[in-house]
């Protein structure tokens, strides 16, 4: 390892999640990883990059030095940005799968047992018959999620690192807010979501913000057009500040105009979903207890509505398309696995109102020794503009 003290973390934080990776590996049975997850890269070794449209792979082997093997042109973010001592990049004109295959012959690992991420998206059949096809010797091992196993607790600079993204989302809420307005646009209001992201110190989203109004409010994972906005419109925000590709998102209903009975009723049920699900959350209490409990809430409004979706998802590291670690771990029905201490979570439950909107009030927790903090601070309501 090449040592620095420039990187996103100090070194000793990334020599335990190598230590900690390689243990699991031993337990596996494996004599070397192939790690092709972007958000795996980073959390070993600080890899970020948003050029994730060409191969991208981090061999650790149980003994000696990792080493990457990365397109030409990225080999200067493992330079850069890395304490990666041996790369091994390809050009344009050469196909990866050959060098990634010619490198892990000059480093002993041809004919050895070597894991790889099969769930992963960027490590495509076609590679995987490439790399396979020219070591036809070696065993590989599917070891999925292998490294997702160090991520789901969260270190104490993990958690200060969500906690600057949150004061992101909290500044994108906020500059958001006061750009809605009768006549203004859902441009002009998410060009104001962005721009107070970044003022409050965020980084490239690793999603896009979901800023919509109107007749479409309601819609799932819609975000800005050109519509103006009216008077009676409701705006839903979801805002994700990120900060070095750490996530915490949140949602805001926000009322153009004085809100009718429906939307203080929905707001209500959100806010006391919210704490139900906060009081279920401890050590040693599994995810769909905390499910349930903010499911029932959301249930007893006369709307028809149901929490459709999980009522929370794992938080952390993501890079595009997403912001969760939702694959990791999540809030969902009849989930029997355990919460346990500084796992943090976007704990989201939101009520949709037929053919008018959805309210959303949501925030990301950490599990404490005794139960759940909010990272969070934004007041919990429905907003009300004239």
């Amino acid at each position: 390892m090449r040592q620095r003290t420039d990187l996103v973390f100090a070194m000793p934080e990334y020599e335990r999640r190598l230590a900690e990776l390689r243990a699991r590996m031993a337990a596996r049975g494996v004599d070397a990883l192939l790690v092709t997850t972007p958000e795996n890269l980073f959390y070993l070794t600080g890899y970020e990059t948003q050029g994730l449209w060409y191969f991208a792979g981090l061999v650790v082997p149980l003994v000696g030095e990792p080493f990457m093997c990365t397109r030409h042109a990225e080999d200067t973010v493992v330079e850069s940005d890395t304490w990666i001592a041996l790369s091994r990049p390809f050009r344009d004109d050469q196909d990866s799968m050959a060098v990634l295959a010619d490198a892990c012959r000059e480093f002993g690992l041809a004919g050895k047992r070597v894991g790889y991420e099969r769930s992963s998206y960027f490590f495509r059949a076609s590679e995987q018959d490439g790399l396979f096809g020219r070591l036809s010797g070696t065993a590989f091992v599917d070891c999925s999620h292998i490294v997702e196993d160090g991520r789901v607790i969260k270190s104490a600079p993990e958690i200060e690192m969500i906690r600057r993204a949150a004061r992101a989302s909290e500044g994108g809420v906020g500059a958001g807010v006061a750009a809605v307005r009768a006549g203004a646009s859902e441009n002009e209001v998410a060009a104001e979501v962005y721009r107070g992201m970044l003022l409050a110190g965020g980084h490239y989203c690793s999603m896009q913000p979901f800023v919509v109004s109107g007749p479409r409010a309601f819609v799932s994972h819609a975000t800005w057009r050109d519509r103006r906005i009216e008077r009676g419109d409701c705006v839903f925000f979801e805002i994700g500040g990120t900060v070095h590709r750490y996530n915490a998102p949140m949602m805001r209903t926000i009322s153009v105009g004085e809100p009718g009975p429906d939307l203080r009723e929905a707001e209500a049920l959100v806010i006391e979903a919210m704490a139900a699900v906060e009081a279920a959350i401890k050590p040693g209490v599994p995810t769909g207890e905390a499910d349930a409990a903010g499911r029932a809430v959301i249930a007893r409004n006369r709307f028809g509505a149901t929490q459709y979706t999980r009522v929370g998802y794992g938080m952390g590291i993501a890079c595009t398309p997403g912001w969760g670690e939702g694959h990791i771990i999540d809030i969902k029905p009849g989930d029997t696995r355990l919460f346990r201490e500084n796992m943090c979570f976007h704990v989201i439950p939101f009520l949709q109102i037929p053919g008018k909107t959805a309210v959303g009030i949501s925030a990301v927790v950490r599990v404490t020794a005794t139960g759940c903090e909010a990272i969070h601070t934004l007041e919990r309501k429905l907003y009300v503009v004239a």
